[in-house]
Parts: structure tokens; C-alpha cells; sequence
């Protein structure tokens, strides 16, 4: 039997939720409301587009995106599954406008920024991307039907007036020509003692595989000593390499996250765009094709935490506009497993639902500030920990571009 304390705390307590259940019932109106005005928002807002295909919308009818973009320097193109049909179609699109119609010249694709410099430089030499990108670029872009397409329009850009120019800012290093040449350039560039060298490639090469297992700690200490001993050559100005730093940079990253859990992938990703940036390509306009979670403003887990997006959208600034990509319904090829999943329908009062009254195959939103009501946005996380709760519309993305019906991509090497 409870004692009188015990008992009132149980009753004080018993009230109190009945009051908040009370309060939150009371409070089901209002917010149903401000979503209705959200999604009266939305429709009165959002710009419909009939088109076959992706490839079929004309450049009057993206007007309204280039108008969002306005003087951005840097154009973020996200995407949610990396196994959308309709996602890799209509954004091939859109680069294609940007580039050919806004004045955008260099392209920063989410893949290993070694080999991609490295196809950069075959391109230049009058190789095709599309022929040597299966294991130098990241699959889904490279094997797949509609990536393959990006490739494509890529190589056609190499023969006219305005080449289209090519980086990569993934500071994962996985690509062939990684684990062919970057560790026999980083020897080169290696001073004095040696005597560390065949441990360094031992554990480095397992990282290039994208190998977890993490080597005892004293074999860890070692790699970092001899990593930071390169870093302070490569990384010097004048008589550096700064592709070689950055790569080195980016097995670091991996060395920490694999092996101690230590998340710093983005954080190399946004270096990398800003050296390029800054570097490689002064005065330009560049597009950047990544997953919506690497260019989103604002996601982080702490201060030493952040995804390329947070840092990207605090440097930049307005500079910087960020598209995020949606679709109704249908279904995609999941990246990591391979399977086709079919997309969960979309919520009740949500901004795919208020998109989904204009009946049209494609839409787009600009929304540089907040709805004066968030609404509930489909994300499609696939096991990454995106954290932020609600709309990100106006917070994460500037404008999101709405696909009425999904298909997967298919494989073909």
C-alpha cells in the first residue's frame, strides 16, 4: 500500500497528464489548421511542369529554378535513395540548364577526389568518362542506367566551346585508380625515415577497400605519425601538392571513423569543396551532385560533427542554394543492399500530399524562408541518422524539386 507521500505524488502527477493530454488535444485543431495553410502555401507557390520525361522539360519551364538560383555561386543538387530513376534524370537536366543557360562550368560529384582528378586529366587527354568510370566513380553513378546518363552528357560537354569541368569531393578513397597510384605518390613525397612505410600501406590499403576492422593501437599511432610527417610536406606551401594533401586529409578521416568511430567524412567533403573552390577553380560557378544529407544546411551532430552542407552554407552563404529532390510515389534501387523498395506513401498533410493535388508529372518550390507552418517532408534516410525533426524546407534546402512517379534505376555493368 502506498504511502500518503508516495500518493500524491502518484495523484499530482496523474493530473498534471491529464492536463497536458487535455492541452494537446485542445492544441489538434490549431495545428491541423496551420498545416492547411502550409499546404495552401505550397499549391498557390509551386510551379507544375507536364513533361514525358526529365530530359523533355524545356528551359522555359526551368526558368523559374534559374530565377531561384539567382547569383549563387554554388548549386547543390541533392538526392535521396542514389537509385532513382526519375532523381539522376531530372538532374542531369538541371545541370544541363545550368550549364548551358546560368553559366555554370564545373561540376563537384560526390566520388573520391583522387581518381576523379584522375579522370579529370583522361578527359582531358580524350578518354571517355563513361568508359573508364565503372571503379573509379562512385557505382550507383557509374553502373547504373540513369547515372550512366550524367556520364554521357559529360563527355558530349568535352568537345564544345565550354567543357564541362569535373571534381570529386568525397574524401572516401575507394576508386581503383586510389589504390593503384595514391599510395606510390604519397611514398614519393615521403622525407627521412622510412622504416614506417610498409606498416602505413598495410593498414592503409584495407581503408581504400572500405574495411572497418580497426588495427591494434599502437599500429595506429604509427600510421598517424607517419601521416602527419607527409601532411607537413604536402600540405606546405610553395613546393606542396594539394590533391595529395587532400586525399591524405580524406584516409585520415577514414582511418578515425572506421577505426574509433570518429565521424569527419563531411567535414573533409566541405574542405574539399572550398579548396577547390578557392584553388582550382577561382571565379567560377559550380554545381554540386551529392546525397540531399552531405549538402543540407544545418544538419550536425555537434560542433566537431557537421555534414559538408552546415559548413558549405556558413562559408558560402547566400552563395549557396540547395535543391532537394522528392517524389510521390513508385519505387527506387536501394544503394546499399541492392534491392528495389517501394517508397512509403506520402503523409497526411505533408508536402508531398500538397503537391500531389497539381496533378502534374513535375514541380518545383522555392522557399528561401521557412512556410509560415512546416510541413512533415517524406525523408528517406536509408541508415543515415539525419538530425533534424520537421520541415526542411526553408531550414536544410532552399527550393525542392517534386517527382510525381519513381522508377529504379537498373545496373548495367
Amino acid at each position: 500500500m502506498l504511502r500518503p507521500p508516495q500518493e500524491e505524488r502518484v495523484q499530482t502527477m496523474t493530473r498534471t497528464w491529464a492536463l497536458l493530454a487535455a492541452f494537446l488535444l485542445l492544441q489538434l485543431p490549431l495545428a491541423a489548421t496551420a498545416a492547411d495553410e502550409a499546404m495552401a502555401q505550397v499549391r498557390q507557390r509551386m510551379r507544375p511542369m507536364e513533361a514525358g520525361r526529365a530530359a523533355e522539360l524545356s528551359d522555359a519551364q526551368l526558368q523559374a529554378f534559374g530565377d531561384a538560383v539567382g547569383r549563387a555561386r554554388v548549386v547543390a543538387l541533392g538526392e535521396q535513395t542514389h537509385g532513382g530513376r526519375q532523381e539522376f534524370e531530372l538532374k542531369t537536366r538541371l545541370l544541363r540548364y545550368l550549364h548551358e543557360q546560368k553559366g555554370f562550368d564545373v561540376l563537384l560529384l560526390e566520388s573520391g577526389v583522387f581518381d576523379i582528378a584522375q579522370l579529370q586529366q583522361a578527359m582531358q587527354r580524350g578518354e571517355k568518362l563513361d568508359a573508364l568510370a565503372s571503379g573509379n566513380v562512385f557505382y550507383m553513378y557509374a553502373n547504373s542506367d540513369a547515372g550512366r546518363g550524367l556520364l554521357r552528357y559529360l563527355d558530349e560537354q568535352q568537345a564544345g566551346p565550354r567543357p564541362l569541368l569535373l571534381s570529386g569531393i568525397d574524401s572516401q578513397l575507394s576508386g581503383g585508380y586510389s589504390r593503384a597510384e595514391l599510395l606510390p605518390r604519397l611514398r614519393a613525397r615521403l622525407q627521412g625515415d622510412a622504416a614506417d612505410w610498409p606498416l602505413f600501406v598495410r593498414l592503409a590499403d584495407p581503408l581504400m577497400q572500405m574495411k572497418r576492422e580497426a588495427p591494434p593501437a599502437a599500429e595506429q599511432q604509427v600510421f598517424e605519425a607517419l601521416a602527419r610527417r607527409l601532411r607537413q610536406t604536402l600540405c606546405a606551401a610553395p613546393g606542396g601538392d594539394e590533391l595529395l594533401c587532400r586525399s591524405l586529409a580524406g584516409l585520415q578521416a577514414q582511418a578515425v571513423n572506421f577505426w574509433r568511430g570518429d565521424y569527419q567524412r563531411d567535414h573533409e567533403m566541405a574542405e574539399n569543396v572550398l579548396w577547390q573552390l578557392d584553388k582550382l577553380y577561382p571565379g567560377r560557378k559550380a554545381v554540386i551532385w551529392a546525397h540531399t544529407i552531405h549538402v543540407a544546411r544545418g544538419v550536425r551532430f555537434d560542433d566537431q560533427h557537421r555534414y559538408a552542407g552546415d559548413v558549405l552554407g556558413e562559408k558560402l552563404g547566400r552563395d549557396y542554394y540547395v535543391l532537394n529532390l522528392t517524389a510521390l510515389q513508385g519505387s527506387f534501387l536501394e544503394f546499399a543492399s541492392g534491392e528495389v523498395q517501394v517508397m512509403p506513401p506520402a503523409y497526411p498533410r505533408s508536402l508531398e500530399s500538397a503537391f500531389e493535388t497539381g496533378k502534374a508529372a513535375f514541380a518545383f518550390l522555392n522557399a528561401p524562408q521557412p512556410l509560415k507552418s512546416g510541413l512533415a517532408e517524406r525523408k528517406m534516410e536509408f541508415g543515415y541518422s539525419m538530425p533534424y525533426a520537421g520541415s526542411g524546407l526553408g531550414h536544410q534546402w532552399d527550393g525542392v524539386f517534386y517527382i510525381r512517379d519513381m522508377d529504379p534505376v537498373k545496373m548495367t555493368r
